[in-house]
């Protein structure tokens, strides 16, 4: 049998490398005659940069920026041509301290400015895995934009908070020239019901009324900006990072998995397997809105391939032929996180049972 595993990372616990290699070892100890080939893989969050570098052989530029809090730290910007790839996540990433209204996406700004600089005109932004909902206020700022408060007063690196009390931007000395690609697998909109803060802003550390707050910073913002984009699908990705750039510099909003899928020719890997495998840390109703699993499994049915989904949590939600999670009724969260590779090397055993 020819076993595909292609799986997301199981974010903070493995990379998606080291997820292969754990469900490679798990599926050869249970029956060693299969061949099985591995594809690390994303979609527009962690992983994407390196994925895209790597199936297009690129190469790193290790640079520094800021963090969601302003903390200083290297990040990585992947080359390859005439085009750099960066993650939000990598500088603007979810942190253990979840405190999103205090959160900017400054340093994801700082990572495209660094790309300019040195050249690279095409830029694209693989959007997901953020901690921060400031509406892309922090990362126009970094690129020269300028947002005012009531007073008139300059908010140098807005947050989530300061989206309600900005009442100017100037955009003049922003940088020009930029051709951008958004990497997003969600849909959601800029603001509202459907939007970055009512969707993802709890998981970020906000609470009912900070949520309420920052929609509202949202729609604030959004009169700002030069061009409307409440009904831009995508927009609110990345706490709507995309929509703010996509607002001042326009671009192409597309799917980082299908970018990932045309670099590598995933389908017709899919298509010459017999079982694919993937997964990602927590399987919930946030997969089906076209995050990798959901992604992968729509092409395993479209050329009639067995799919099975292992993920380190799996909440209400029917995907693949198969599901396996790693959290069960023995085994809890946190060992499932402190033993991640042990027990996905068991769990992997099931695949095939």
């Amino acid at each position: 049998m020819k076993i595909l595993i292609v799986p997301d990372s199981f974010k903070g616990t493995l990379s998606s490398a080291q997820v292969c290699e754990c469900i490679k070892e798990g599926l050869s100890s249970y029956d060693p005659n299969n061949e099985i080939i591995t594809l690390p893989f994303a979609d527009g969050g962690e992983g994407f940069g390196e994925c895209l570098s790597y199936f297009c052989n690129g190469k790193t530029l290790y640079t520094n920026c800021s963090n969601i809090y302003g903390k200083a730290i290297k990040a990585p910007i992947y080359t390859y041509k005439d085009t750099a790839v960066i993650e939000c996540a990598a500088a603007s990433g979810l942190q253990k301290r979840k405190c999103v209204m205090e959160a900017s996406s400054y340093g994801t700004g700082e990572l495209i400015k660094t790309a300019y600089t040195n050249g690279f005109k095409k830029i694209i932004l693989g959007l997901g895995g953020s901690g921060c909902c400031d509406g892309g206020a922090g990362a126009l700022a970094a690129l020269g934009g300028i947002f005012r408060d009531i007073d008139g007063e300059i908010i140098k690196q807005p947050k989530g908070r300061d989206l309600e009390n900005i009442y100017g931007v100037n955009f003049r000395n922003i940088v020009k020239g930029i051709s951008f690609t958004y990497a997003c697998d969600v849909t959601n909109e800029y603001f509202g019901k459907n939007g970055a803060a009512f969707v993802f802003a709890k998981q970020k550390g906000a609470s009912d009324s900070d949520i309420i707050s920052l929609d509202n910073g949202l729609k604030q913002l959004n009169a700002f900006l030069p061009k409307d984009i409440r009904k831009i699908k995508g927009g609110g990705a990345a706490g709507g990072i995309c929509g703010g750039l996509y607002s001042v510099f326009g671009g192409e909003i597309k799917s980082g998995f299908d970018i990932l899928a045309k670099a590598c020719d995933l389908e017709e890997k899919i298509k010459s397997a017999d079982l694919i495998v993937t997964g990602e840390g927590k399987t919930d109703r946030q997969t089906l809105m076209g995050k990798l699993p959901y992604k992968i499994n729509e092409f395993c049915r479209k050329f009639g391939k067995k799919c099975i989904v292992i993920s380190g949590v799996i909440e209400d939600v029917k995907l693949g032929d198969k599901m396996i999670s790693l959290v069960d009724r023995d085994i809890t969260a946190d060992e499932a996180v402190n033993n991640a590779e042990k027990i996905l090397v068991n769990k992997s055993k099931y695949i095939l049972q």
